[in-house]
């Protein structure tokens, strides 16, 4: 079909968990996704819904970035946290330094806003809270704010009852 004019195009993953030398997991397939959106697709940008790691591990958190750097040198790479990341609590420090993004942000492309809503924690189950009250604040006031723009939210956990107060 014909869908008009592209305003632009972006990658989409989740659960790559940049994992080497485990029987079930590899990173074979995030390396090909991301030279797929690179060379064939010509993505403006990529965008992954957390869990970039299985453990939260230093080893994990390199190996994502060096196959960001070797599989996406020239198109950026935008993440949020998921509860394999998030582990017990999250290292915002660490994250940082290894994704150059933020846990909860956005950003706008073509007129059009991007929000990346990350875990705290791995918190799970009818007890669990993964989301801190200020982010959802913070998510709440972002959406009223921009409620005349196409947003697309990034987020890796399902919005369950008990995964906060959702206002």
């Amino acid at each position: 079909p014909n869908y008009g004019t592209r305003l632009y195009r972006f990658g989409l993953l989740s659960d790559v968990h940049n994992r080497k030398n485990s029987i079930t997991q590899d990173d074979t397939d995030f390396q090909n996704a991301l030279n797929i959106f690179n060379n064939k697709e010509s993505v403006n940008f990529t965008c992954i819904c957390g869990d970039i790691t299985q453990d939260a591990t230093v080893s994990e958190f390199q190996n994502y970035k060096s196959n960001v750097y070797n599989y996406s040198p020239n198109t950026p790479v935008y993440t949020t946290t998921g509860n394999h990341d998030a582990q017990s609590s999250l290292d915002n420090d660490m994250w940082f330094e290894y994704t150059n993004c933020e846990r909860c942000m956005s950003f706008e492309y073509n007129n059009d806003l991007f929000v990346f809503f990350g875990m705290s924690k791995w918190s799970l189950g009818s007890a669990g809270t993964p989301y801190l009250t200020e982010d959802i604040d913070w998510l709440e006031s972002i959406l009223n704010q921009n409620q005349n723009k196409r947003v697309f939210i990034f987020t890796h956990l399902f919005f369950p009852t008990k995964a906060g107060n959702f206002n």
